[in-house]
């Protein structure tokens, strides 16, 4: 994202909201990811919910599986998730209508069959919606729950730099990284809720940035790196319009 926003004439700063932790493998999580894993080949649908999810999952399911097992559908959210496990031999499809799991689900439903198995690879924690709407077709649903999210310790450092820079948007590809933004940032006197521009990766998400006091933001439909740089991209265009 760094470099397509740089490439369009844009200055960037980059600063971490979210730290990635992987859980210990004997932890309760650990030691169900690994059962799921030698169980993989009895699934019938696979979903990767991030990049993360594909990078930790991966780590581990491959120790079990030489070779994929056949008969399965895989499902990945996002282009950076469908390329992961692309180029770990998995023919992975992406939603048509959006990274969510609401575009997910319009493409999956019509696959899905009530006695199918269905298991999400996930961080621990994250929203019921995608669960809870396979229950309701009558799938049987497990998680491998691989990492887990935390805030990060922000120094002194990271602060003066972000105060010296003083951005006028901010780029923010989920729900939980704007949460932790606001808890970490919006006290500096750059982040005026009235003025500083936010690039959201759904409505969802945009609406949860409402309900935090901020007054604008750009949906892109989709948390892709492209995706986002685009809708930047374009608002700045019609500003410069507008001039």
């Amino acid at each position: 994202m760094i470099e397509l926003l740089r490439k369009q004439g844009f200055q960037v700063q980059h600063h971490a909201c979210l730290d990635i932790v992987p859980v210990a493998p004997e932890s309760p999580n650990g030691l169900q990811s690994k059962q799921w894993a030698m169980d993989l080949d009895g699934f019938d649908h696979v979903i990767v919910i991030s990049t993360n999810a594909a990078q930790h999952w991966l780590e581990l399911v491959q120790d079990y599986w030489p070779q994929w097992p056949v008969g399965m559908h895989w499902w990945a959210m996002g282009e950076t998730t469908q390329r992961a496990l692309i180029d770990a031999g998995i023919d992975a499809a992406r939603p048509k209508q959006g990274d969510t799991s609401e575009a997910l689900l319009v493409d999956l439903l019509p696959l899905l069959k009530r006695h199918h198995k269905v298991l999400i690879i996930r961080g621990i924690g994250g929203r019921e919606t995608l669960s809870q709407a396979l229950k309701d077709a009558g799938a049987t649903v497990s998680y491998a729950q691989c990492y887990e999210r935390k805030m990060p310790a922000l120094g002194p450092t990271c602060l003066t730099e972000l105060d010296r820079f003083s951005p006028q948007a901010v780029m923010l590809q989920s729900g939980e990284t704007l949460s932790n933004f606001d808890q970490l940032f919006s006290a500096q006197r750059w982040c005026d809720k009235k003025s500083i521009v936010l690039v959201l990766p759904s409505s969802r998400v945009a609406t949860q940035a409402i309900q935090l006091g901020y007054k604008v933001s750009l949906t892109s439909g989709s948390a892709s790196n492209q995706a986002m740089c685009d809708t930047l991209l374009q608002q700045s265009r019609l500003q410069q319009i507008q001039k």
